[in-house]
């Protein structure tokens, strides 16, 4: 299983929020801000005979202008990323849409959005994109493109997820309250037929 950590490239840019006069100095690079290209890189990597790489990823990014807000927005990457790639594309704010996805032989891109109601976020403080790849006895085996020991050991996470590198491991409830947002929680992923 290709397995991308955006955590490894504290030093290549990424420029976004660009419609806001960008991001601080040292804000603007893969570590802190390009979860959605290497998630787009893992879905890719892992359900295509394709190879895309994150120097691809990201000028794909900036090309189609899904960088233009702060991060990435998956909603305009994730349709350039299957035209390019021979895959299908939708977005979904429904986990059965999926589960569905994923017992069908695709990957979803999830969109966890961070801490809300006094309660920490399991995957992010703000946003973040993590892949789920597949779902078993109500529990998703997750590629999360930000994964290290400390990122989960913090209070209000420690627990709530197994970990074997470097999958994470987190109940089917658990991922759907975490992805509830105003925007697409689900960008489904399946080969063309």
């Amino acid at each position: 299983m290709y397995y991308l950590n955006q955590t490894e490239y504290p030093t290549v840019p990424y420029p976004h929020d660009l419609d806001h006069g960008g991001v601080p100095v040292g804000r603007g690079n893969v570590a802190n801000a390009a979860c959605g290209p290497c998630c787009a890189c893992m879905v890719v990597n892992n359900l295509t005979f394709a190879r895309l790489t994150l120097p691809e990823a990201l000028r794909l990014s900036g090309e189609v202008g899904a960088n233009r807000d702060v991060g990435t927005d998956l909603s305009i990457l994730g349709p350039a990323v299957a035209r390019c790639y021979g895959l299908t594309y939708a977005n979904s704010y429904d986990i059965a849409d999926a589960l569905a996805c994923l017992a069908a032989g695709g990957m979803v891109i999830a969109n966890p959005g961070g801490d809300r109601d006094g309660k920490v976020g399991l995957f992010t403080h703000g946003g973040h994109y993590i892949v789920l790849v597949s779902a078993e006895d109500g529990e998703l085996t997750i590629l999360d493109p930000a994964l290290s020991e400390a990122r989960f050991a913090e209070e209000g996470r420690r627990g709530r997820v197994r970990i074997s590198y470097p999958f994470v491991y987190a109940p089917v409830e658990t991922v759907r309250e975490e992805c509830v947002r105003p925007w697409p929680s689900y960008h489904l992923f399946k080969r063309k037929k």
